[in-house]
């Protein structure tokens, strides 16, 4: 055998090149949209029990995956339902609470407006004796007479 120094070496490097390289080459020949490579043998032979594996698995990602997103798809409408109840309930407490501050409104007006009520009616509804009402009546005429009959008085001068 004839031996020639780095000539030895160059065809080991040569030979391991193509050896790793070779199965790449193949995969080369079918055009991918993406950078991964795609092997000819890849999926089983068909009607092998590796390929019925294989049906199978696929078909048990396509149907967890169709309710995965069945249940994200019924999360999002119960989320969405929420929010529209949980709106419509602030609305409804506005429009109350506006309804509310009205009323309120009016009644104030009204207080204002109206005249005031002698405290001796008050008393009659709210249900004291006779005598005390009668009292309270006595009152109320003497303050409305002393009041016309005091004039204004003003401070002498010094």
């Amino acid at each position: 055998m004839l031996v020639i120094p780095g000539k030895n070496m160059k065809l080991i490097a040569i030979g391991i090149s193509l050896a790793c390289l070779s199965h790449g080459a193949f995969a080369e020949d079918q055009a991918t949209p993406s950078p991964t490579p795609v092997f000819r043998n890849h999926l089983a032979r068909p009607g092998s029990p590796r390929r019925m594996e294989q049906a199978s698995r696929q078909r048990a990602l396509a149907t967890d995956s169709q309710s995965q997103a069945q249940t994200r798809q019924q999360k999002k409408a119960e989320r969405r339902s929420t929010a529209a109840v949980k709106a419509q309930e602030r609305q409804a407490a506005r429009a109350r609470e506006k309804a509310q501050r009205e009323v309120t409104a009016q009644n104030r007006a009204e207080s204002r407006s109206a005249n005031p009520r002698p405290t001796s009616d008050l008393m009659s509804r709210m249900g004291f004796s006779e005598q005390e009402i009668a009292a309270q009546k006595a009152r109320e005429q003497s303050g409305k007479s002393g009041a016309k009959e005091t004039p204004l008085s003003t401070p002498a001068p010094r």
